[in-house]
């Protein structure tokens, strides 16, 4: 369960860390699966010269290990804290997929600043100030993260900035790309912080925090992460009482 300083935390910059919610033996068995899957795109873990790319992405299995990581108790708590119980789709596993990045000084082509899509209209990803059908990012680490290992890099405050941008527009919302691209600019003058810490833990990210990938990655070892959404059932209502999403997105800075 999150303390009343990490909820406020949260509500501050956008973020916050659950150390140690995924257990060792959820790992060892997930990171297997892992290492499996890249095994069909020829990545092998113990390898290097098969480490080409600097990034490979694969989905996130539908397995036993992953319906064990993504439905720990301590995780499932958080969830109810940040966005109200019975808002959420309480799913048996994760989903998304799962960015592995390799050792490289090779450009990625994916470390643009963003935010997160929430929802499909006519084939293209859109987002609302209401962040319909997504509750949070979630991100899991499976790897341990530091700041030499392309860790996910973030800018604390920056869903204040992305709420702006998005509340003209109402309920009828805008196109992801073009979101993500007002969000970006709205909050460039913010900090950087850097999503670093050890396998096991995950951050509890808010739907309109702006973050990036990292580039170059100058560590010896893959840096492995999942990247599921918590989904709503519908969007946040906007009305009291707020939740600490809410709160974020209508408190001014």
């Amino acid at each position: 369960m999150l303390s009343e300083a990490q909820i406020d935390s949260f509500v501050a910059d956008g973020f916050v860390a659950v150390r140690g919610a995924v257990p060792a033996d959820v790992l060892r068995a997930c990171r297997q699966e892992i290492w499996s899957a890249l095994a069909g795109h020829g990545v092998l873990c113990d390898a290097p010269a098969t480490w080409r790319d600097p990034v490979v992405r694969i989905p996130c299995p539908e397995s036993e290990a992953f319906t064990a990581a993504g439905t720990q108790p301590s995780l499932w708590e958080a969830f109810d804290q940040l966005i109200g119980a019975g808002r959420w789709w309480r799913r048996q596993g994760m989903g998304g997929t799962i960015p592995v990045r390799f050792p490289s000084r090779t450009d990625p082509g994916d470390a643009g600043w963003h935010i997160e899509a929430s929802y499909d209209k006519n084939g293209k990803w859109w987002v609302n100030h209401r962040s319909r059908a997504r509750g949070l990012l979630a991100l899991y680490l499976f790897s341990d993260v530091n700041a030499d290992s392309a860790p996910t890099r973030v800018r604390p405050g920056s869903h204040r900035d992305a709420a702006r941008v998005l509340a003209p527009a109402g309920d009828e919302g805008m196109p992801w790309t073009q979101a993500a691209q007002l969000a970006a600019e709205a909050s460039a003058a913010r900090p950087t912080s850097l999503v670093t810490g050890r396998a096991g833990d995950v951050f509890l990210c808010h739907p309109f925090l702006v973050h990036a990938a990292s580039w170059p990655h100058s560590g010896r070892h893959p840096r492995i992460i999942a990247q599921p959404g918590v989904a709503l059932h519908d969007a946040f209502p906007l009305v009291t009482p707020l939740c600490p999403v809410e709160l974020a997105m209508t408190t001014e800075s």
